[in-house]
């Protein structure tokens, strides 16, 4: 499917479905637990040594990469486009823990001029205690094809 005309999403019997540009599409809550050795080897690739024994502020950024995620994203831009990431912002009611257990909340959102995608997470405890709330833009451009 084209990005550019719209996107995909799952309904609750998760169906694939139509939806336009101005629709957000909220993926099924997804457990995510914080590993220390997630944290490590972020901490590894972002800023060097793991010294810190507290959660980074930018750590739920990997998140992105699931497959639940990266599938929305790679549905949502299509085929012939490269996403570009332009902002992310980060706001939190209270720190992220290693060793513990969260529910991660997806929305995505197609912007059709500028094209782009905005991506919105939340991360709360299995109570439903929200913990910190992201937000990622990402810029959707045509891929030039080689001469």
């Amino acid at each position: 499917m084209n990005g550019a005309a719209g996107h995909a999403h799952q309904d609750p019997a998760g169906r694939e479905a139509e939806s336009t540009d101005d629709a957000p599409v909220r993926l099924p809550q997804i457990k995510v637990r914080i590993e220390p050795q997630d944290v490590a080897e972020f901490r590894r690739a972002t800023s060097g040594p793991y010294r810190h024994v507290e959660v980074p502020l930018t750590f739920p950024v990997r998140w992105l990469a699931l497959p639940a995620v990266r599938n929305l994203i790679i549905r949502s831009v299509g085929s012939g486009f490269i996403p570009i990431h332009e902002a992310q912002d980060f706001a939190y009611e209270r720190a992220l823990e290693i060793g513990a257990d969260y529910i991660l909340g997806v929305e995505a959102r197609r912007t059709p001029a500028p094209p782009g995608l905005t991506l919105r997470m939340s991360i709360a405890t299995p109570q439903g205690e929200i913990c910190a709330r992201l937000e990622t833009v990402i810029r959707i451009v045509g891929a030039e094809k080689p001469a």
